[in-house]
């Protein structure tokens, strides 16, 4: 009888074990970097990037839609990461400073061109956003949030694998930013000594869709940049 209860519980535990590995596996996410910190010189505005991790599975679209307050900031630009995945989607991407809102959406149709993509150690780099502040209200937070409904519909943030549909399965945290003066300096992922000069602007803002670039300023390793100067 003790045999079968000690069996029984060893089962428990197994089952445990690999239905927790499964989920692991499965918990891609969009993130900010860095997702919080002061704006020192709000006359030269802030720099964050969106990281994707793809919780190890194989991630044929990503469309991160992020949200803003037009009466705060404007964004002046953004530059994508061109080495994750085969193509931007015009169609897909747009920016609007009126109502606050950019998206950037990256697919691989053939793996012919590049593999679908999968996160190799830490987070990538999925696009970078630089922001000008237009407040002159400076006791109001700066506050980027991701759209998110949890299902592949417009203007909402996705991350579709090639088996499992959408696996961005919660919405991602937003990041929030106080505008003045401040002791604490947050960095970006990528130093950018490391870019340089090559980089280009990738989204001209129009309000409307924008044309994709093979322009690839982004190395899959992370560094560190200084936020504000």
């Amino acid at each position: 009888m003790k045999v079968k209860k000690i069996g029984g519980v060893l089962l428990f535990f197994l089952i445990l074990t690999i239905s927790t590995g499964k989920i692991y596996a499965s918990d891609a996410t969009f993130s900010f970097y860095p997702s919080s910190g002061v704006v020192r010189d709000v006359n030269d505005g802030f720099t964050v990037d969106i990281l994707i991790n793809s919780g190890e599975n194989e991630v044929s679209k990503a469309r991160a839609v992020i949200k803003f307050d037009p009466k705060i900031v404007k964004l002046s630009k953004a530059y994508r990461n061109n080495n994750l995945f085969e193509q931007w989607v015009e169609n897909e991407i747009s920016t609007d400073n009126v109502k606050g809102i950019v998206m950037l959406t990256s697919a691989t149709t053939s793996i012919e061109t590049i593999p679908y993509y999968v996160t190799e150690g830490d987070p990538d780099v999925f696009a970078r956003l630089e922001f000008d502040i237009v407040t002159t209200d400076y006791t109001k937070p700066v506050i980027l949030d991701f759209n998110y409904t949890g299902e592949d519909e417009e203007l909402m943030s996705v991350i579709l694998s090639t088996n499992d549909g959408n696996i961005l399965n919660s919405r991602p945290l937003s990041a929030t930013f106080t505008l003045g003066e401040g002791v604490d300096i947050p960095d970006t992922a990528i130093d950018m000594n490391i870019i340089g000069v090559v980089m280009g602007i990738l989204l001209i803002l129009a309000g409307g869709f924008i044309r994709s670039s093979r322009v690839d300023p982004f190395r899959r390793k992370r560094g560190t940049v200084v936020l504000f100067d």
